[in-house]
């Protein structure tokens, strides 16, 4: 996974709000970054880094590219390629990550069933437009090297990600991927996976950070709204045919890996654990007189001292 840097920080952290920096700087020892893990900052870095190669497996021509790195420090088998994958920051909007994810048990809709989420900035509007320049930049980048223009910019504002819960393939199921089935009873009712050529893809990987930096497993449920994360994604090519013969580029992201790195209720209770104000509180009273039948408003400053009240004035408490 490549992080997504600013002008002056290699995982971007400086331009988010000071109390999210330590959980961005946690997740990478700067000084030992590879090159590799470092995303380009303009298209003449990214050409050296980069390319895009043609999908060795895919049976949809319309998903036929992938953006792939161009050097790793590992060896590299014969044949294989490592897709580009970024880590993104922000806050969890919507999602729906469950293993099967919208699917609703009918086989004939397997085609359509996906995992997704959205995110985006809540506040941290430079962070965000960095991350959002990145993206696009790499939107720029494929669309060069495949000559195919984007309609559009392609990211912007909230950003939606999806996966796909089942992949057709073109091989016998032979190596078919299976969710685990449990024989105990809260699993009675596991759909039935669809038939060849379908393959159940997986569940998307969902970690947590506990507070003491170990990072560990977690199940769907236990993610929300708000919750502060990092999201392993990495870029979908699609090319689209008009009907008047005309092409163009989209570029979309997958979702593979859900690090939860500060949970929303976590901000909830710091925000209500604020010390108590010791600012003073004065009361404005009117007296009246009744001299020659006239009324005439007083005013006086009525001063509370600071401190708790008498027991006699604490609802369910009585001076002694």
């Amino acid at each position: 996974m490549s992080f997504l840097p600013s002008s002056n920080h290699p995982l971007g952290a400086n331009l988010w709000a000071e109390d999210l920096q330590p959980f961005i700087n946690n997740c990478a020892n700067i000084h030992k970054l590879q090159q590799w893990e470092c995303f380009p900052t303009s298209l003449a870095h990214l050409v050296k880094w980069a390319s895009v190669a043609r999908h060795p497996t895919c049976a949809d021509r319309k998903c036929s590219h992938l953006i792939v790195y161009k050097t790793l420090p590992v060896p590299e088998p014969c044949g294989v390629l490592y897709p580009v994958s970024v880590r993104i920051y922000s806050y969890l909007n919507k999602f729906c990550v469950g293993k099967f994810g919208n699917w609703n048990s009918d086989c004939s809709k397997a085609a359509y069933a996906v995992q997704s989420l959205s995110i985006g900035s809540t506040g941290n509007t430079a962070a965000w437009r960095n991350q959002l320049e990145c993206l696009n930049l790499a939107a720029t980048f494929a669309s060069c090297i495949l000559k195919i223009p984007l309609p559009a910019i392609q990211f912007r504002g909230h950003v939606h990600m999806q996966r796909k819960v089942f992949t057709k393939v073109l091989h016998p199921p032979g190596d078919c991927v299976t969710p685990p089935v449990c024989n105990t009873p809260q699993n009675a009712h596991l759909p039935k996976l669809p038939d060849y050529p379908w393959v159940w893809n997986g569940p998307v990987e969902i970690l947590d950070c506990n507070s003491d930096g170990t990072i560990s497993p977690i199940h769907e449920v236990l993610l929300s709204r708000g919750d502060f994360v990092e999201i392993d994604t990495e870029f979908d090519l699609v090319v689209i045919w008009t009907h008047t013969s005309r092409t163009h580029l989209r570029v979309f992201l997958t979702c593979k890996q859900i690090l939860c790195l500060q949970a929303a209720h976590s901000v909830q209770i710091s925000n209500m654990a604020r010390p108590p104000s010791h600012t003073e509180i004065r009361h404005m009273r009117a007296n009246t007189t009744t001299e020659d039948h006239h009324t005439t408003p007083q005013f006086s400053l009525d001063q509370h001292e600071t401190g708790p009240p008498p027991s006699s004035q604490v609802p369910g408490l009585f001076a002694e």
